[in-house]
């Protein structure tokens, strides 16, 4: 991928004292609903998890549906709006309506070992 795409952004999910995650968020996927994201960037937020199905932080972010599916893949970042929350899927999971946002791209292991209270920031990679 190119630095500057514009169809795809580049960010880190930095899990405060365990390590970076990396990945993209793919724009045409949901444009209004990224578009919102990439402006609230940086997110600091404290770590949610939902079973063993994924990790979730706040936002405050208001949004509506776009393109929403409920199939998710392994490392699909999704945003969940009636929670206003983004999402990042531990396991191939079928949830409630979503929309897509991107996916992980490394050290998705990482995210499994994150507790409820664990400080998550969402930020642009540079």
């Amino acid at each position: 991928m190119d630095v500057g795409s514009i169809s795809k952004v580049k960010v880190i999910l930095e899990i405060s004292g365990k390590g970076v995650s990396q990945g993209h968020i793919v724009r045409h996927l949901s444009p209004l609903t990224s578009l919102a994201i990439l402006k609230s960037l940086p997110i600091q937020r404290r770590a949610n998890k939902f079973k063993d199905r994924f990790v979730y932080i706040e936002t405050e972010l208001a949004l509506g549906r776009e393109k929403q599916r409920t199939n998710f893949k392994r490392g699909d970042l999704a945003f969940m709006t009636f929670h206003g929350s983004v999402c990042v899927f531990l396991n191939d999971t079928i949830s409630t309506p979503m929309n897509p946002l991107g996916v992980v791209t490394t050290h998705l292991e990482m995210l499994e070992t994150i507790v409820p209270g664990d400080l998550i920031t969402i930020n642009r990679q540079s």
